[in-house]
């Protein structure tokens, strides 16, 4: 069994790109996790520590972004889903929102062409009321124009929170009871999956957090009730490949039981 790994304080791994990638090559690959999520956290203690902006720790995020999902892609992960911006986020300061909706559709802008290039589905989860009418067709449009791609399935978490999902799956299953469209009996777990954000992607198998804070800050609750957790205190601009497949690799290396019992 490898060692189970929770990061490291001085920002370092174990092995170089090269040897993650080649220890990855060499798995039984029903050993990786089919679905990834990641909580995006530490960009602005990042910034801070450096004397910068909070700003410009979002912007540092981004790259490392960038870096991530090639990444993913290249090991062969079917979906990867980032916490972009949280219901809760709205809390901000009103400059720091702006900003952050900016970044958004800028990365939207520059990126979207070299994603459909790389084979990318992108999709959107979460709720689009609050956000901006020009943001709002930007992500329409990037879906619509990488729908038909079969690479990995990169979904961004905007506007979204685990609780407000599950509430919005269930008023929508009560409003069909109400109707005569569902028998309430005739409600399963599966069916309540199939109307969730991610109903397209298996159930996540590894959540991974930066930042150094040890919890779930509402993201996909239902989706994660069986996820391996992986923490680290790097923070998000500074999460490297090498972290990524560090936590791939431990993942590989963990039994999983689903509640249940391994055989004697």
């Amino acid at each position: 069994m490898l060692k189970k790994l929770w990061g490291n304080k001085d920002n370092r791994t174990a092995a170089t790109y090269e040897e993650y990638l080649e220890k990855i090559q060499k798995l039984d690959k029903e050993r990786l996790p089919s679905h990834v999520a990641v909580i995006m956290d530490g960009n602005g203690r990042w910034a801070t520590a450096k004397g910068l902006l909070r700003t410009a720790g979002h912007k540092a995020g981004v790259e490392t972004l960038k870096n991530i999902l090639r990444t993913a892609d290249k090991i062969g992960i079917k979906t990867l889903t980032v916490y972009a911006f949280s219901t809760e986020n709205w809390k901000r300061p009103p400059a720091e929102v702006d900003f952050l909706m900016s970044l958004f559709s800028e990365y939207l802008q520059k990126e979207l062409h070299a994603m459909n290039e790389e084979n990318v589905r992108i999709d959107f989860i979460g709720k689009r009321d609050e956000l901006s009418a020009s943001l709002q067709k930007q992500m329409e449009e990037a879906q619509d124009l990488t729908k038909n791609n079969t690479g990995v399935h990169f979904n961004v978490a905007a506007d979204y929170g685990g609780r407000d999902e599950i509430l919005r799956v269930a008023k929508k299953m009560a409003r069909m009871a109400k109707n005569g469209d569902i028998e309430p009996e005739s409600i399963t777990e599966e069916l309540f999956d199939s109307f969730t954000d991610t109903a397209d992607d298996a159930p996540v198998d590894l959540l991974i957090r930066p930042g150094g804070d040890y919890r779930l800050s509402n993201f996909l609750l239902w989706q994660s009730a069986y996820a391996e957790l992986w923490f680290t205190e790097t923070n998000w601009p500074d999460f490297t490949p090498q972290h990524f497949m560090e936590a791939v690799l431990d993942f590989a290396a963990r039994e999983r039981r689903f509640g249940g019992v391994t055989n004697a």
